[in-house]
């Protein structure tokens, strides 16, 4: 008959003396460990999230030539055109800022449908996206 060592393992650890208190030392290490790592993951993951769906936004800005307000029907007609995220017009109503995904559509796109709609518009500026709420977010803390 063979020897058990499973079977009288209770007697030795008593007679050396071996009490098994609390967790390991590995135990610990692996507990500190995954909560580093998702502590940094709740950090890391939504400006990760944030950055990967804005990558290929930008804005195009238009002003009328002229004085002229864009009406609000043109405007909420961009939500229709391919590859425009949203129409926005500013406080006074006389620039529209149109966000688009650059891989889908560009400005010249953009223009021309303005141009075909009848309205006489210059681009003031073609900014990125995540730079143009930084600088509004900048702007409202002023």
């Amino acid at each position: 008959m063979s020897y058990d060592i499973e079977k009288y393992r209770e007697k030795r650890e008593k007679v050396l003396g071996v009490r098994r208190r609390g967790l390991g030392f590995g135990t610990w290490v692996m507990i500190v460990s995954l909560i580093i790592v998702v502590g940094g993951g709740f950090v890391v993951v939504p400006k990760t999230v944030s950055y990967i769906s804005t990558l290929n936004l930008d804005d195009a800005i238009y002003k009328q030539e002229g004085d002229g307000i864009w009406p609000h029907e043109f405007v909420s007609q961009f939500a229709g055109l391919y590859g425009v995220r949203q129409a926005v017009v500013d406080t006074g109503g006389t620039r529209l800022v149109v966000t688009f995904d650059r891989t889908k559509t560009d400005t010249p796109a953009i223009a021309t449908y303005i141009r075909i709609k009848g309205f006489a518009a210059v681009m003031l500026n073609q900014i990125n996206h995540r730079q143009r709420v930084a600088t509004l977010k900048e702007e409202a803390e002023l």
